[in-house]
């Protein structure tokens, strides 16, 4: 049976003796009932992770010792998505936790002209993203960020591949027809979908219209939808 695995952002700053953050405590003691001697594994969500022993246990102090730490490195050929914000706000934290789970390598929530609602509660979205990192098993925290507009959105980042998927007539490709490979994006609208105007202006910006399929969807199932075609479609 895997060890538990837990987040603890600053932990290569303290290699030898580790101190735990109170969530991480409290889970430890309260609810798995760790005792000193128990082991258990730390991620810094940048790629490294090692098996600590719990030299102390107390409810809301449980201190360390860090074993060998082992490093992943980073994805050569990663997708970022980048998504409308959504009216119902337990649909984006739905789609946040799928695509963490998948390996999305970050998360661009973006403002487009039928964007309905921008609240946006960074703490709670950030949580559920740690979560899902540590239930599937990975080391490395996909990157979220602050929503943007579309056009903010366009004018960040160097990518290799970037795509758009909307419902408007038009040529376009399925999106199975592509690879990814190396560092790459694709944009999902709103409810109601992107505008006209805005689909002409990623074009003009070398974006890369295409289709999902036949039947219209939901926005969080195309953001889901898109990032699973993708990454289960890496050129090696």
């Amino acid at each position: 049976m895997s060890l538990p695995l837990f987040y603890e952002p600053t932990l290569l700053e303290n290699q030898h003796g580790f101190t735990v953050s109170e969530s991480t405590a409290k889970h430890c003691v309260q609810v798995l009932r760790k005792v000193p001697g128990d082991k258990i594994q730390l991620t810094d969500g940048k790629g490294n992770v090692c098996t600590a022993t719990l030299l102390q246990a107390e409810k809301k102090q449980v201190a360390v010792a860090t074993g060998t730490f082992e490093s992943t490195p980073i994805p050569v050929n990663r997708l970022t998505l980048c998504i409308s914000l959504l009216k119902n706000s337990q649909r984006l934290e739905w789609l946040l936790e799928k695509v963490t789970e998948m390996g999305i390598y970050a998360i661009q929530p973006i403002v487009c002209d039928r964007t309905e609602h921008t609240r946006f509660r960074m703490d709670r979205m950030e949580g559920i993203v740690i979560s899902a990192m540590l239930q599937s098993r990975q080391f490395h925290l996909p990157q979220l960020f602050e929503p943007i507009p579309l056009n903010t959105c366009l004018q960040t980042g160097t990518f290799d591949q970037q795509w758009i998927a909307h419902c408007a007539a038009g040529e376009k490709k399925l999106l199975t027809q592509y690879a990814l490979s190396g560092n790459c994006r694709i944009l999902i609208g709103p409810e109601g979908d992107f505008s006209n105007q805005e689909i002409d202006h990623c074009i003009e910006q070398g974006v890369l219209p295409v289709s999902l399929g036949n039947t219209r969807l939901r926005t969080e199932t195309a953001g889901m939808v898109a990032t699973a075609l993708l990454l289960n479609q890496v050129k090696h």
